[in-house]
């Protein structure tokens, strides 16, 4: 078996281990490699609960990769050429490897991509919004990265997809499962011109916790990450706040003191940990500038 096909079952059977991005993994496979990794947790040395599935999670990853296969999927490892080196920025936390669908290059289309995330019961104005802001990004051509849930989500791939632009769905479930089942439509057109992403394996079901443990990923392949519409203790803080943590920019939209769906975001640009995006095409034109220049484009004060 070549290096590589070894390394990438090796990924796969630890991507079926527990939740994606424990750090007990990450820290292991950092420091002894996929296969010293492996071993060692054969060998009884590690968490426990890592010991005990190890050897059932090695045995059946051959299969997982045949239904990758099967589905029209790839598993992308670090090694490969399409992988995007800024989810290094995640450390220990950072994926092991990504199922992958689509016929897009994956490091291609995050290569200075645009997030964009909200509330999933977003008003008229935040669905407007962020159906803009996908569009634009198409015109500009940038890539449009949000989690295809329903509200400001769905607004933006539907205006990326709607300007002919390509945009990328991170799921929390297999990138075989619609989730929303209603979205099965969208997340095909997705797939067809664009790409869909997930860290856990095919056929797995989405989980409460997967949604903000995907999160992350979201904020790490996007140089910049729009909040839409986010109440106060939205999951769409969540991508902020890993944006933040890992040097992304983060702009809030504004929304009037009486939303709710407004609410969080509101705070985020009080705070300084968002800032102030005063129209959808001032995003675009500040991102050719530059950083000298952002005040004046945000603030309109000289």
């Amino acid at each position: 078996m070549a290096m590589t096909d070894a390394q990438r079952l090796g990924r796969v059977a630890i991507s079926s281990l527990l939740l994606p991005g424990d750090e007990r993994i990450g820290l292991a496979v950092g420091e002894y490699g996929v296969a010293d990794a492996i071993a060692r947790w054969q060998a009884g040395v590690g968490p426990k609960a890592i010991c005990q599935r190890i050897d059932q999670a090695v045995a059946t990853a051959q299969q997982v990769l045949n239904q990758t296969q099967s589905i029209g999927a790839r598993f992308v490892i670090p090694s490969d050429s399409e992988w995007p080196n800024q989810l290094c920025d995640l450390d220990t936390q950072s994926p092991v490897g990504l199922w992958v669908r689509g016929s897009q290059n994956l490091g291609d289309l995050t290569s200075g991509s645009l997030a964009v995330v909200g509330a999933r019961a977003a008003t008229t104005y935040g669905s407007r919004i962020a159906s803009e802001l996908g569009t634009l990004a198409a015109d500009y051509e940038r890539c449009m990265v949000s989690g295809a849930a329903f509200g400001i989500d769905a607004a933006a791939h539907r205006g990326a997809l709607a300007a002919s632009g390509q945009t990328i769905a991170v799921l929390a479930c297999g990138v075989d499962i619609a989730y929303p089942t209603a979205h099965q439509g969208l997340l095909d057109r997705i797939a067809e011109m664009g790409l869909i992403i997930s860290e856990v394996p095919p056929g797995t079901l989405a989980r409460k916790q997967y949604f903000l443990i995907r999160n992350r990923l979201i904020a790490a392949l996007a140089s910049q990450t729009v909040v839409v519409e986010a109440a106060l203790r939205s999951g769409a803080l969540s991508t902020s706040n890993w944006a933040n943590a890992i040097g992304r920019q983060v702009w809030g939209v504004p929304g009037p003191i009486t939303s709710a769906s407004s609410a969080g975001v509101n705070r985020e640009i009080a705070t300084g940990q968002a800032m102030l995006l005063m129209s959808p095409e001032s995003l675009f034109i500040t991102n050719t500038k530059s950083d000298k220049d952002v005040p004046d484009l945000v603030t309109g004060i000289s």
